[in-house]
């Protein structure tokens, strides 16, 4: 008993990967402070994205998926026009006080948006066409095996 109970204190004490997950943590806020004029373009032009997944509760979250793909094609042009110019804080402050960059991120955000609430109707559409085609198909070979068998076999009795 006192062995068992001293083998299972090591690995109770134990948290999976806390120190690996304190070096992410630190590196990640270090490529941050490396890339902080890109990180001030990101964070507020990803916004949409992260209302997206605290919206979208199902699993799997095909709202935050679209919304998260649009926003950044609409963020990523400036990520690269600011990596170009030099990654200086003054590019940064300058593409995010142009109204123009502001449409551009949200409105492909709003993109991903109109995707998402395309594709349900849509989807209804084609799976609708597929069983009407399905039936007429069913129909084409129950009227044959009539003709070819009468019908009985459609369970029509013959007076």
């Amino acid at each position: 008993m006192a062995k068992s109970a001293a083998a299972a204190k090591p690995a109770a004490g134990r948290s999976g990967g806390g120190l690996g997950v304190k070096f992410a943590v630190l590196a990640l806020l270090a490529g941050a402070l490396v890339a902080l004029p890109l990180c001030l373009i990101a964070l507020p032009g990803m916004v949409p994205t992260a209302a997206a997944f605290l919206i979208d509760r199902r699993q799997p979250r095909y709202l935050g998926y679209a919304v998260a793909v649009m926003n950044f094609s609409g963020v990523m042009p400036f990520l690269v026009i600011v990596a170009k110019s030099g990654m200086t804080l003054t590019g940064a402050a300058q593409k995010l006080a142009d109204p123009f960059t502001w449409l551009i991120m949200y409105g492909a955000a709003a993109g991903g948006w109109l995707i998402y609430s395309a594709m349900i109707p849509l989807a209804k559409i084609c799976v609708e066409a597929q069983a009407g085609q399905r039936r007429r198909q069913l129909e084409s070979a129950a009227k044959a095996i009539r003709q070819e068998w009468g019908e009985e076999v459609a369970g029509k009795k013959k007076d």
